[in-house]
């Protein structure tokens, strides 16, 4: 490896499997997250030997100035950010008459800005080193948005649209760009807000009959993390069995 894997969104559903998958392919992690009240019994569930390999740090993604923190504090222990993940995101569900304006401007922050303040604090020191790998999240939303998605639907095609500039603005430097579109993936977290019944219909609509496992995520991003994925850049990967086709 060139260098630690940063993960943003660490403790989640999809996050943990990242992290997971980074582990067993020999990364050593940078987990972040906002919840720190969350992250001893999430450390604890890991092996020792992983633990070890596992630097934790609690920040939000909105706070660009606490992002930058991260990096001064890594620098000042040689930790340099080779590949970066930029997993963190939130959704919030209302027809657009009835979106608080907060919530709609909290959304964006989390999921596009939070994207852009990562990239912009840890891009250079790639593009530097003449090697990168930076991994974003959008949505099958940004394409084929539900019903009272708005915010999340903007944030998300935001995101397609800033991977494919800033892949042309790295290409040179050797820093790959890429976009993950998740469909439904399924994980214990989802749980409070998607119903069975929505679950299932969702399954119902997907062409394969099924949703997603966050091993599935987090193999993806493995591999757009590979020296196999060297020459792939700019690209939105659709990982939504086929949903993006109907």
């Amino acid at each position: 490896m060139r260098g630690h894997a940063l993960v943003t969104g660490a403790l989640g559903g999809l996050g943990t499997a990242i992290v997971t998958t980074l582990l067993d392919q020999g990364y050593d992690v940078v987990a972040c997250d906002r919840r720190g009240d969350d992250a001893e019994p999430w450390l604890a569930a890991f092996p020792d030997a992983e633990r070890a390999r596992i630097a934790y740090h609690t920040f939000d993604v909105r706070d660009l100035d606490a992002v930058d923190g991260l990096r001064r504090h890594l620098e000042m222990d040689g930790t340099h950010i080779a590949y970066l993940v930029n997993n963190a995101g939130m959704t919030a569900a209302a027809p657009p008459w009835e979106m608080e304006p907060r919530v709609f401007d909290r959304v964006l922050q989390v999921n596009l800005y939070g994207t852009y303040h990562l990239t912009r604090t840890f891009c250079n020191a790639m593009r530097e080193a003449g090697f990168g790998r930076i991994v974003n999240f959008a949505s099958l939303f940004a394409y084929a948005p539900g019903p009272g998605q708005a915010p999340y639907a903007a944030a998300k095609a935001g995101i397609v649209g800033y991977t494919h500039s800033l892949a042309l603005d790295l290409a040179a430097s050797g820093v790959t760009v890429n976009t993950i579109a998740p469909g439904l993936i399924w994980h214990e977290r989802l749980a409070p807000t998607v119903s069975e019944r929505e679950r299932e219909g969702w399954t119902k609509r997907t062409p394969m009959k099924r949703h997603g496992e966050p091993r599935e995520i987090a193999e993806t991003v493995a591999f757009l993390l590979s020296d196999g994925a060297g020459y792939i850049t700019g690209q939105t990967i659709h990982v939504n069995g086929g949903s993006y086709l109907t």
